[in-house]
């Protein structure tokens, strides 16, 4: 991914971290190593998935105008 295009943070909870990306690779990435898939773990992976939606589309905004701006 292009730095530039990313956030990374780790979820100490669960010991994964994860990659919001936008722009070609757009979605939500997780590193982890034999993770148990319960009813907590989901939840938690879906309170990502939500504020990822608010990332991307901060950060569309931000990225567009900066583009703009460059030309």
């Amino acid at each position: 991914f292009p730095s530039h295009d990313r956030v990374s943070g780790k979820i100490t909870e669960y010991d994964i971290e994860f990659f919001f990306s936008i722009g070609e690779s757009n979605g939500v990435y997780i590193n982890g190593s034999m993770m148990k898939v319960d009813e907590e773990f989901l939840q938690t992976m879906n309170k990502l998935r939500s504020y990822y939606e608010k990332f991307k589309t901060k950060w569309s905004k931000v990225i567009a105008v900066r583009k703009k701006t460059k030309e």
